[in-house]
């Protein structure tokens, strides 16, 4: 593998990000772009794409962005890693919200201070449920950055990322959603590029599977305001071999629509060497 500096510097969200560009005609054919008493496409395939490509963009040039839900997700995951390590959560730049374990009510409160994008945000979890699940986790190693090259026909690229949690030889990566639909992560690049990287980079000899640990959220409302969950494990084996041609055959793909779109990329740390 090349010991120079990589061209591109890419990671999982961003890779999944370009699979939905590239899979706008499933969007289009999706339930929710049906009318329900015409049957006719709420929006055209050429609008979904160009909104799927601005998406893509965006996350390119890192333009901030607002999500309750990505908030509730941050929120549980850290949680969730406070339990298993028996810790407690210390705000940050990267994390910055607060969190406060109640026993007497069996809630974990997460407080998010309101921002110039979005409000105040208060989220409360069940305690007993978030240490069931951090007992799935117990022993693992948690929020793990690893980072490795790959070389292409365009230049080698660095993957990089955090691992939620490492168990043995098992990568896992939690996930919260609304609703659930079996195999909502199958085409997800983080099966591939954290395993690869862990190898690649000499962290570990094998990798025997990634699992996308999906838990659909419930409560959160007056009526039940504690939130709690049921796991959708997504148990994918892993193969080197298969990952290493998936992932240079996805990311030259990658590359020639970032190539063909430099002009509209502002934030250039996608561009590795030459933003050194």
């Amino acid at each position: 593998m090349s010991q120079l500096q990589p061209k591109y510097k890419f990671y999982p969200s961003l890779l999944d990000k370009f699979e939905q560009y590239l899979r706008a005609d499933e969007q289009v054919e999706s339930f929710w772009n049906i009318d329900n008493e015409t049957g006719e496409y709420k929006k055209t395939h050429d609008e979904i794409e160009a909104e799927l490509k601005q998406s893509l963009l965006d996350s390119i040039n890192r333009v901030p962005f607002e999500s309750e839900a990505a908030d509730k997700g941050t929120a549980f995951n850290e949680i969730v890693d406070c339990y298993i390590h028996k810790r407690k959560h210390v705000p940050t730049e990267r994390n910055n919200f607060t969190i406060i374990g109640d026993e007497e009510t069996n809630a974990v409160q997460a407080y998010f201070p309101a921002t110039a994008l979005a409000p105040e945000r208060n989220f409360l979890f069940d305690r007993n449920w978030c240490i069931e699940v951090s007992e799935y986790f117990k022993g693992a190693v948690s929020q793990l950055f690893v980072s490795a090259t790959i070389p292409t026909r365009y230049g080698d690229v660095e993957l990089y990322g955090f691992i939620d949690e490492l168990l043995r030889d098992v990568v896992y990566d939690i996930k919260t959603t609304s609703k659930y639909e079996f195999g909502k992560y199958a085409h997800g690049w983080q099966r591939h590029v954290y395993p690869y990287c862990l190898i690649a980079s000499g962290q570990m000899e094998n990798v025997k599977a990634f699992e996308y640990t999906a838990f659909a959220l419930k409560g959160g409302t007056s009526r039940t305001p504690l939130i709690s969950g049921t796991p959708y494990p997504e148990y994918y084996t892993y193969n080197h071999e298969q990952t290493v041609k998936c992932l240079t055959a996805h990311c030259e793909r990658f590359i020639e629509f970032v190539e063909a779109n430099r002009a509209l990329i502002t934030d250039k740390k996608i561009f590795g060497k030459e933003n050194e």
